[in-house]
């Protein structure tokens, strides 16, 4: 008998005294019962083998003289045995193949792509509305009149395809894309702002400043108002860029004393299960929470080694109470948070211009750092002004 044969008939160890070795023997013979593993033990004089468990019960009703000590059992027959004295164990794996199973026929997750101007939770708010949402039944699931009630719910979507992968519904948007005509309305180009044109570039209308020209806020530089000898004055809408060199100077102020936030131990946080389309709270407490308090809200989504995404997540909202404490900082520390303050100010101030010049004043006193910084910088100063063709000609 092989091993495995052994696995799927189950097996018992039997311990016989060294004594009975002749007659174990024998009956063994008689019984047609190859032992396996079978050894004998000198410390405590006994004979030890493997034997399956229809030859244990035909040696134990042809043998009765013998005498074995039983020692472990295994195999398929004496699991299947313990698990049927626990039934709770069976009833569980027969609910997970149930829900294995039956998990299979609902969405699992809702994947949106196309996306860019509107928000990924809004489309789905959508989604969910039109009856596509995690835990929708995939047999009774209507692609097409889905993609329909979204596309005419919102104008801002011009076409929507919904495609479901085993479980996972794929949703592809394309926006709209407003189509606006040209205006045509007299307009000059004026200047936004102080500077030294460096390129006037004139595409329509009459350009009437030159490189090197300085400029000021308000001031035409493009005059849509052309003049002929023959026709006379003609309106159009002046149109280009005009190039100039600016100006701007940034102050940024950092105190070595201020406030500081600090978080008390009063705390609330709430707990929340999403299970298909199910959420519910499972877990809640309110603390001692200070009137003034930050809400931070955590969704964690769970997923698989493979980065599936699963239908089970939980989200956590957690209520901090604050105070407000005095605090210093070193000079060093003002320092550097200073400069990266006006760091962050200039980047986010600075799109469309070409950065020429930079320069930075250092002011320190008992109060603070203060870093005051002028960038001179290239960018286009000119803007549309609409000509009023209904003002009165000034004589």
């Amino acid at each position: 008998m092989k091993p495995i044969d052994l696995l799927f008939r189950g097996y018992v160890q039997l311990y016989y005294p060294a004594e009975q070795g002749t007659a174990l023997f024998e009956a063994l013979r008689q019984s047609g019962i190859v032992p396996k593993a079978l050894k004998r033990y000198e410390k405590t004089a006994k004979i030890g083998f493997l034997c399956d468990l229809a030859g244990y019960r035909r040696l134990c009703r042809d043998f009765p003289d013998l005498s074995p000590e039983e020692g472990v059992r295994g195999g398929l027959p004496v699991r299947c045995a313990q698990l049927l004295c626990r039934p709770g164990l069976i009833v569980g794996l027969l609910l997970a193949i149930c829900l294995t199973v039956a998990a299979r026929l609902f969405i699992w997750s809702v994947e949106v792509t196309g996306n860019e101007q509107i928000g990924t939770e809004e489309l789905e708010e959508m989604l969910s509305a039109a009856g596509l949402a995690s835990g929708s039944f995939i047999p009774t699931l209507d692609g097409d009149g889905i993609a329909v009630a979204v596309r005419q719910g919102d104008r801002r979507i011009s076409y929507v395809t919904v495609n479901v992968s085993g479980t996972v519904a794929q949703v592809q948007i394309r926006e709209s894309v407003e189509r606006t005509d040209p205006p045509t309305t007299p307009a000059d180009l004026i200047a936004t702002r102080d500077g030294v044109v460096t390129l006037p570039l004139a595409f329509s209308g009459e350009c009437l400043v030159r490189s090197g020209d300085v400029v000021r806020a308000g001031q035409v530089l493009v005059s849509g108002v052309i003049e002929s000898e023959k026709h006379g004055p003609r309106l159009t809408r002046a149109t280009g860029q005009v190039l100039a060199r600016t100006s701007y100077t940034y102050r940024v102020f950092v105190p070595l004393n201020y406030e500081e936030k600090v978080y008390t131990e009063g705390c609330g946080r709430e707990l929340t299960l999403h299970f298909f389309g199910f959420h519910g709270i499972f877990f809640k407490t309110t603390g001692n929470i200070a009137m003034e308090c930050d809400i931070i809200k955590n969704k964690e989504q769970w997923t698989l080694a493979s980065g599936r995404v699963l239908p089970v997540g939980i989200t956590t909202v957690r209520t901090l109470g604050y105070e407000m404490r005095p605090a210093t900082r070193t000079a060093t520390e003002a320092y550097d948070l200073a400069k990266a303050e006006l760091e962050a100010v200039i980047v986010a101030d600075g799109a469309g211009r070409t950065l020429l010049e930079r320069t930075t004043e250092v002011q320190a006193d008992a109060n603070g750092i203060t870093l005051i910084c002028t960038v001179i910088c290239e960018e286009d100063i000119a803007r549309i002004s609409e000509i009023d063709v209904t003002a009165p000609a000034v004589p």
